[in-house]
Protein backbone atom coordinates (compact mmCIF):
# COMPACT_ATOMS: atom_id res chain seq x y z
CA UNK A 1 0.00 0.00 0.00
CA UNK A 2 2.92 2.30 0.83
CA UNK A 3 4.67 1.44 -2.43
CA UNK A 4 1.65 2.23 -4.57
CA UNK A 5 1.15 5.59 -2.90
CA UNK A 6 4.87 6.43 -3.34
CA UNK A 7 4.72 5.57 -7.01
CA UNK A 8 1.60 7.63 -7.51
CA UNK A 9 3.40 10.63 -6.01
CA UNK A 10 6.63 10.06 -7.96
CA UNK A 11 5.27 9.36 -11.48
CA UNK A 12 3.47 12.70 -12.02
CA UNK A 13 6.67 14.58 -11.14
CA UNK A 14 8.68 12.34 -13.48
CA UNK A 15 6.29 12.94 -16.36
CA UNK A 16 6.45 16.70 -15.82
CA UNK A 17 10.25 16.60 -15.75
CA UNK A 18 10.41 14.57 -18.97
CA UNK A 19 7.98 16.93 -20.73
CA UNK A 20 10.03 19.98 -19.67
CA UNK A 21 13.26 18.38 -20.92
CA UNK A 22 11.65 17.50 -24.26
CA UNK A 23 10.30 21.03 -24.79
CA UNK A 24 13.71 22.51 -24.00
CA UNK A 25 15.37 20.22 -26.55
CA UNK A 26 12.87 21.24 -29.24
CA UNK A 27 13.42 24.97 -28.58
CA UNK A 28 17.20 24.50 -28.64
CA UNK A 29 17.11 22.64 -31.96
CA UNK A 30 14.83 25.30 -33.48
CA UNK A 31 17.23 28.06 -32.45
CA UNK A 32 20.23 26.18 -33.76
CA UNK A 33 18.60 25.39 -37.14
CA UNK A 34 19.16 28.83 -38.80
CA UNK A 35 22.76 28.87 -37.70
CA UNK A 36 23.36 25.37 -39.04
CA UNK A 37 21.68 26.33 -42.31
CA UNK A 38 23.98 29.30 -42.80
CA UNK A 39 27.19 27.65 -41.71
CA UNK A 40 28.37 24.04 -41.54
CA UNK A 41 31.15 22.60 -39.35
CA UNK A 42 33.95 20.83 -41.18
CA UNK A 43 36.23 18.55 -39.15
CA UNK A 44 39.99 19.09 -39.56
CA UNK A 45 42.98 16.85 -38.96
CA UNK A 46 43.76 18.55 -35.68
CA UNK A 47 40.42 17.56 -34.24
CA UNK A 48 38.95 21.04 -34.28
CA UNK A 49 36.05 22.05 -36.50
CA UNK A 50 36.07 24.85 -39.05
CA UNK A 51 32.93 26.70 -40.02
CA UNK A 52 32.32 26.99 -43.79
CA UNK A 53 30.40 29.95 -45.16
CA UNK A 54 27.12 29.42 -47.05
CA UNK A 55 27.46 29.37 -50.86
CA UNK A 56 26.86 32.71 -52.58
CA UNK A 57 23.69 33.09 -54.68
CA UNK A 58 24.11 32.22 -58.32
CA UNK A 59 24.30 35.21 -60.62
CA UNK A 60 22.33 35.46 -63.84
CA UNK A 61 24.22 34.98 -67.06
CA UNK A 62 24.72 37.94 -69.43
CA UNK A 63 22.49 36.23 -72.02
CA UNK A 64 19.66 35.94 -69.50
CA UNK A 65 20.04 39.58 -68.47
CA UNK A 66 19.96 40.68 -72.13
CA UNK A 67 16.87 38.57 -72.80
CA UNK A 68 15.06 40.10 -69.83
CA UNK A 69 15.93 43.62 -70.97
CA UNK A 70 14.62 42.88 -74.45
CA UNK A 71 11.32 41.54 -73.08
CA UNK A 72 10.96 44.63 -70.89
CA UNK A 73 11.41 46.92 -73.90
CA UNK A 74 8.74 45.14 -75.95
CA UNK A 75 5.04 46.07 -75.59
CA UNK A 76 3.18 44.45 -72.73
CA UNK A 77 0.23 42.10 -73.01
CA UNK A 78 -2.12 44.72 -71.56
CA UNK A 79 -1.24 47.38 -74.12
CA UNK A 80 -1.45 44.83 -76.95
CA UNK A 81 -4.92 43.71 -75.87
CA UNK A 82 -6.10 47.33 -75.63
CA UNK A 83 -4.82 48.06 -79.14
CA UNK A 84 -6.61 44.98 -80.51
CA UNK A 85 -9.89 45.93 -78.82
CA UNK A 86 -9.74 49.42 -80.28
CA UNK A 87 -8.94 48.05 -83.72
CA UNK A 88 -11.99 45.75 -83.64
CA UNK A 89 -14.15 48.53 -82.09
CA UNK A 90 -15.03 46.39 -79.05
CA UNK A 91 -13.19 48.30 -76.32
CA UNK A 92 -15.21 49.17 -73.19
CA UNK A 93 -15.67 52.81 -74.24
CA UNK A 94 -17.26 51.72 -77.52
CA UNK A 95 -19.66 49.36 -75.74
CA UNK A 96 -20.66 52.08 -73.27
CA UNK A 97 -21.25 54.40 -76.23
CA UNK A 98 -23.56 51.86 -77.86
CA UNK A 99 -25.55 51.51 -74.65
CA UNK A 100 -25.86 55.28 -74.25
CA UNK A 101 -26.99 55.70 -77.85
CA UNK A 102 -29.57 52.94 -77.43
CA UNK A 103 -30.88 54.58 -74.26
CA UNK A 104 -31.17 57.97 -75.97
CA UNK A 105 -33.06 56.43 -78.85
CA UNK A 106 -36.28 56.51 -76.84
CA UNK A 107 -36.28 60.32 -76.84
CA UNK A 108 -36.06 60.50 -80.64
CA UNK A 109 -39.49 60.49 -82.31
CA UNK A 110 -40.48 58.52 -85.35
CA UNK A 111 -41.06 61.12 -88.04
CA UNK A 112 -43.32 60.42 -90.99
CA UNK A 113 -44.07 62.68 -93.95
CA UNK A 114 -45.97 62.60 -97.22
CA UNK A 115 -46.57 64.51 -100.40
CA UNK A 116 -49.59 64.38 -102.70
CA UNK A 117 -50.14 65.87 -106.12
CA UNK A 118 -53.59 65.91 -107.78
CA UNK A 119 -54.38 67.00 -111.33
CA UNK A 120 -57.82 67.00 -112.93
CA UNK A 121 -59.33 68.17 -116.22
CA UNK A 122 -62.82 68.32 -117.67
CA UNK A 123 -64.82 69.71 -120.58
CA UNK A 124 -68.41 70.59 -121.53
CA UNK A 125 -69.86 71.15 -125.00
CA UNK A 126 -73.33 72.82 -125.21
CA UNK A 127 -75.18 73.39 -128.45
CA UNK A 128 -78.69 74.87 -128.98
CA UNK A 129 -80.49 74.45 -132.30
CA UNK A 130 -83.93 75.97 -131.63
CA UNK A 131 -84.88 79.60 -131.70
CA UNK A 132 -81.43 81.04 -131.26
CA UNK A 133 -78.79 78.62 -132.32
CA UNK A 134 -75.93 78.68 -129.85
CA UNK A 135 -72.96 76.53 -129.10
CA UNK A 136 -70.71 76.72 -126.03
CA UNK A 137 -67.59 74.76 -125.20
CA UNK A 138 -66.02 74.80 -121.74
CA UNK A 139 -62.78 73.23 -120.63
CA UNK A 140 -61.72 73.07 -116.96
CA UNK A 141 -58.49 71.88 -115.26
CA UNK A 142 -57.24 71.74 -111.69
CA UNK A 143 -53.97 71.03 -109.89
CA UNK A 144 -53.29 70.63 -106.18
CA UNK A 145 -50.23 69.96 -103.97
CA UNK A 146 -50.46 68.71 -100.40
CA UNK A 147 -47.86 67.94 -97.73
CA UNK A 148 -48.27 65.94 -94.52
CA UNK A 149 -45.89 65.48 -91.59
CA UNK A 150 -46.10 63.80 -88.21
CA UNK A 151 -44.01 62.67 -85.24
CA UNK A 152 -44.63 59.71 -82.95
CA UNK A 153 -42.90 59.11 -79.60
CA UNK A 154 -42.76 55.70 -77.97
CA UNK A 155 -42.30 56.62 -74.32
CA UNK A 156 -41.88 53.00 -73.30
CA UNK A 157 -38.33 53.01 -74.70
CA UNK A 158 -37.35 55.65 -72.16
CA UNK A 159 -37.84 53.05 -69.44
CA UNK A 160 -36.51 49.98 -71.25
CA UNK A 161 -35.06 49.84 -74.73
CA UNK A 162 -34.45 46.38 -76.24
CA UNK A 163 -31.68 47.84 -78.39
CA UNK A 164 -29.62 48.39 -75.23
CA UNK A 165 -29.64 44.64 -74.57
CA UNK A 166 -28.34 44.00 -78.07
CA UNK A 167 -25.23 46.02 -77.23
CA UNK A 168 -24.20 43.30 -74.79
CA UNK A 169 -23.85 40.90 -77.72
CA UNK A 170 -20.49 42.53 -78.45
CA UNK A 171 -19.12 41.26 -75.11
CA UNK A 172 -18.66 37.76 -76.57
CA UNK A 173 -16.55 39.14 -79.41
CA UNK A 174 -14.56 41.19 -76.89
CA UNK A 175 -13.80 38.04 -74.86
CA UNK A 176 -12.65 36.14 -77.95
CA UNK A 177 -10.28 38.95 -78.93
CA UNK A 178 -8.80 39.12 -75.43
CA UNK A 179 -8.19 35.36 -75.25
CA UNK A 180 -6.70 35.12 -78.74
CA UNK A 181 -4.35 38.08 -78.26
CA UNK A 182 -3.20 36.90 -74.83
CA UNK A 183 -2.56 33.34 -76.02
CA UNK A 184 -0.65 34.48 -79.10
CA UNK A 185 1.34 37.07 -77.15
CA UNK A 186 2.72 34.65 -74.58
CA UNK A 187 3.28 31.88 -77.11
CA UNK A 188 5.51 34.25 -79.06
CA UNK A 189 7.39 35.21 -75.89
CA UNK A 190 8.03 31.57 -74.96
CA UNK A 191 9.49 30.84 -78.38
CA UNK A 192 11.56 34.05 -78.25
CA UNK A 193 13.07 33.06 -74.89
CA UNK A 194 13.90 29.63 -76.30
CA UNK A 195 15.60 31.22 -79.32
CA UNK A 196 17.61 33.71 -77.22
CA UNK A 197 18.75 31.42 -74.41
CA UNK A 198 18.69 27.89 -75.75
CA UNK A 199 18.44 27.86 -79.56
CA UNK A 200 18.22 24.51 -81.35
CA UNK A 201 21.51 23.07 -82.57
CA UNK A 202 19.96 22.02 -85.86
CA UNK A 203 19.96 24.90 -88.36
CA UNK A 204 16.65 23.84 -89.86
CA UNK A 205 14.98 23.73 -86.45
CA UNK A 206 16.46 27.12 -85.56
CA UNK A 207 15.21 28.68 -88.80
CA UNK A 208 11.79 27.11 -88.28
CA UNK A 209 11.65 28.63 -84.80
CA UNK A 210 12.47 32.07 -86.21
CA UNK A 211 9.75 31.73 -88.86
CA UNK A 212 7.24 30.73 -86.18
CA UNK A 213 8.11 33.83 -84.12
CA UNK A 214 7.70 36.01 -87.21
CA UNK A 215 4.30 34.40 -87.88
CA UNK A 216 3.04 35.19 -84.38
CA UNK A 217 4.44 38.72 -84.61
CA UNK A 218 2.64 39.29 -87.91
CA UNK A 219 -0.58 37.94 -86.43
CA UNK A 220 -0.38 40.35 -83.48
CA UNK A 221 0.50 43.20 -85.83
CA UNK A 222 -2.52 42.45 -88.04
CA UNK A 223 -4.95 42.14 -85.13
CA UNK A 224 -3.81 45.47 -83.71
CA UNK A 225 -3.97 47.42 -86.96
CA UNK A 226 -0.19 47.79 -87.25
CA UNK A 227 0.32 49.03 -83.68
CA UNK A 228 2.31 46.00 -82.52
CA UNK A 229 4.80 46.19 -85.39
CA UNK A 230 5.46 49.87 -84.72
CA UNK A 231 5.95 49.14 -81.02
CA UNK A 232 8.49 46.40 -81.84
CA UNK A 233 10.38 48.77 -84.12
CA UNK A 234 10.58 51.36 -81.34
CA UNK A 235 11.80 48.67 -78.93
CA UNK A 236 14.53 47.59 -81.37
CA UNK A 237 15.58 51.20 -81.87
CA UNK A 238 15.85 51.71 -78.10
CA UNK A 239 17.87 48.51 -77.83
CA UNK A 240 20.33 49.73 -80.48
CA UNK A 241 20.69 53.10 -78.71
CA UNK A 242 21.24 51.46 -75.32
CA UNK A 243 24.90 51.30 -74.20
Amino acid sequence: MLRSSWCSRLYPHSFALMFALGAAAIVQSALAAPASAQATATPTTSGTSRTAAAPAPRRSSPALIAARRRLLREPTARHTVEAALRYFRVHPEAIDGLRAAARARGAVPLIAGGYRYDQGSGGRDFEQQMFQPNRQTETTGSRSHSFTAGAIWDLRELVFNPAEVQAYGVVGLQRDVILEITRTFYMRRQLLVRLLLRPPEDEVAQLTLQVRIEELSSLLDTMTGGWYGEALERAEADEDDAP
